[in-house]
């Protein structure tokens, strides 16, 4: 499987990511949290409580990284897993652009077949006075196990994935 096959595969079914950030008090912190991806840019979709760790880092820091592991990819079964890290930018989405995030989250997620009304967060509380907001990160850097190492010697590497790659 080629390089853009896999990482797509990859991104597309992956449900959680973990999210490494850092606020003014210099304390690494990592968050797991469900995500949706968006192409032409990548980017990375979730909502979280604005009072979270990572959530407050990131009003204080855009600078995040993190990572995307799955072990369940019938394509993936030879090696047993896949996973990717990845360097980017975090920001909270506007009270507009929330309505647009909350529309495309649900639906993206192929993992809630079934999304009713009374199961998704209400508008109202990804602005104002709401307790979430939706967040993004834009995706600059990307890089994926390199199998072959692993295969060869045992050995974990990285293979960079250009951004680019992925551009429809």
């Amino acid at each position: 499987m080629n390089l853009k096959m896999r990482s797509l595969l990859l991104l597309q079914n992956t449900r959680f990511l973990t999210l490494a950030t850092q606020g003014e008090d210099q304390f690494p912190w990592a968050s797991t949290v469900e995500h949706c991806v968006k192409l032409n840019p990548l980017r990375f979709i979730w909502f979280s409580s604005r009072q979270a760790k990572h959530s407050k880092n990131i009003q204080q820091n855009e600078k995040v990284s993190g990572s995307l592991f799955n072990h369940s990819l019938p394509e993936m079964l030879k090696f047993g897993l896949d996973g990717m890290q990845f360097t980017g930018k975090a920001r909270e989405l506007s009270a507009m652009e929330c309505e647009d995030a909350l529309d495309e989250f649900y639906p993206k997620s192929p993992f809630d077949e079934v999304s009713t009304s009374d199961t998704r967060i209400p508008l109202n509380q990804l602005s104002g006075n709401g307790h979430s907001r939706f967040y993004e990160i834009t995706v600059e850097n990307l890089w994926i196990l390199d199998m072959q190492s692993w295969k060869d010697k045992q050995e974990s590497r990285r293979v960079t994935v250009p951004i680019s790659l992925l551009d429809n």
